[in-house]
């Protein structure tokens, strides 16, 4: 999770730098646009890719190299003397992001504990909405203070904090278990011998299927919650390495990419960060074009951020408590497409407060548009067609998520330039609503059992349900 806001945070260091960076580098409205989503062009190409790397090499290696990269990309930018060399740099923590936030979600399902993961994947659902807040309430408040460049080296520091913690607290890929479905999973006891417990940790997300899917190391002819100890102690990663693990990676990623599933996902994903990413990206320039000076503007788009991780983590907790996913697609497009009306179309300039009503439309849009990004996270698993990749499926989304994100701010700053100001931003807004609705009343997704592991209590058992939960008391399978 730290990671993830630290990769999010070179993302949203840049809006509150745009005047900044069009005055000393004599950037125009579209190329300043262009800066800010050039940063998602190496996940808008190369998702599968990275998904490939990390069925091969590890997810934890991978995420730990984009690091590394990001620190790099900020380092280099520091220096740059153009338009061209700031976008380059840009790029390369754009290769550097795509990889945190490709592996993130897979690191996050094999270390979470049981019962946990609808939670887990909430926060990081949030992790681009809490990098906003502080990316822009930051740089707000710095960028008063000291040059552009100086904004830029402190991010590539920073950018290294959860690299030891990383280091030291996840899991190493090599004593990873990956099942048929491409899901990895570590047990709480390693090396060593994985008991009954264990193992139904080790197999909650493998969803009621046949004992041959559980993962590498148990024995294929013992249930998931079999009375006795299994020996299960640094089992390498199946398929890993070699031809024959790029081969095997390979068929994974190719069945993926066969199933409707992920794409449908992807393109709803994309109609999501579309417009989101346009909107709060411009937000400090809308607000500073109409009349807003100090640090104003990078504060009040710093809440609009926040409003975006506080809906991602309520609707964990809406999902947690029993909520259908799909249930909450549909409502948050329409409340975004409902919100960012008014909050453009109409001309604030003439309404007593109006600006404070307009920042308020835009926290709804914010807000509401959190939900997306938490319920497809947690629909990964049932988005992964059987014997497909779970990382590919997470990579897939993650590059057409990319493109939306890519296209969202140079669309935006387009039609500004056409029509002469930021009143036709709606036009983008409810379109991609729209289309969003469309495809998520489409999307479908693996329909998987809940996994029995009784665990006997006395008379009780306990069964592991298919998002981590415990039912106790329920009968036995």
């Amino acid at each position: 999770m730290s990671a993830g806001v630290a990769a999010g945070l070179q993302v949203w260091k840049l809006p509150p730098a745009v005047p900044f960076l069009r005055q000393d580098l004599s950037l125009t409205l579209v190329q300043a646009g262009t800066l800010l989503g050039i940063i998602q062009l190496a996940g808008m190409l190369g998702g599968l890719a990275i998904s490939l790397l990390a069925e091969l090499i590890g997810e934890r290696r991978c995420l730990s190299g984009g690091l590394v990269l990001l620190f790099l990309g900020s380092a280099g930018g520091g220096f740059a003397w153009s338009a061209g060399s700031l976008l380059t740099s840009r790029a390369v923590e754009g290769a550097g992001f795509i990889l945190v936030v490709v592996t993130g979600p897979g690191l996050i399902r094999r270390s979470t504990p049981p019962g946990r993961l609808t939670t887990a994947m909430g926060f990081w659902g949030a992790y681009q909405g809490i990098s906003t807040f502080a990316g822009l309430i930051t740089g707000a408040f710095v960028l008063q203070v000291v040059p552009w460049r100086v904004w830029w080296w402190a991010m590539a520091v920073l950018v290294l904090v959860p690299l030891p913690w990383v280091l030291a607290r996840v899991p190493r890929d090599e004593l990873a278990y990956v099942s048929r479905d491409g899901l990895a999973y570590v047990p709480r006891v390693v090396p060593g011998r994985v008991s009954r417990d264990d193992l139904a940790y080790v197999a909650r997300d493998v969803l009621g299927r046949a004992p041959h899917d559980i993962p590498v190391g148990v024995p294929r002819d013992v249930p998931v919650g079999d009375p006795g100890d299994i020996p299960a102690a640094r089992v390498p990663r199946e398929n890993a390495g070699g031809v024959r693990g790029a081969a095997s990676a390979l068929a994974r990623i190719g069945r993926t990419v066969r199933a409707p599933a992920p794409w449908a996902a992807g393109l709803v994903f994309a109609c999501y960060t579309l417009p989101w990413m346009a909107v709060v990206g411009f937000l400090p320039t809308i607000y500073r074009d109409g009349g807003m000076a100090g640090s104003w503007p990078g504060v009040l788009s710093a809440v609009v951020g926040a409003a975006n991780a506080i809906g991602s983590i309520t609707t964990a907790a809406l999902m947690k408590r029993g909520l259908p996913a799909r249930a909450l697609l549909v409502p948050a497009f329409a409340l975004m497409a409902t919100t960012s009306l008014p909050a453009f179309a109409v001309d604030w300039h003439t309404v007593p407060a109006g600006t404070t009503w307009q920042f308020l439309c835009v926290v709804a849009f914010s807000l509401t548009g959190g939900a997306i990004p938490a319920t497809l996270l947690r629909m990964i698993g049932e988005l992964t067609p059987t014997g497909g990749s779970a990382p590919a499926t997470m990579g897939l989304i993650q590059q057409l998520f990319n493109t939306g994100s890519f296209v969202g701010p140079a669309l935006a700053a387009w039609l500004a330039t056409r029509t002469g100001g930021w009143h036709s931003t709606w036009w983008m807004t409810c379109a991609c609503a729209a289309v969003g609705i469309a495809l998520s009343r489409c999307l479908k997704t693996r329909v998987t059992a809940p996994v029995a592991a009784p665990a006997p209590v006395g008379d009780r058992t306990t069964t592991l349900t298919a998002d981590g939960t415990t039912d106790s008391g329920a009968p036995q399978a």
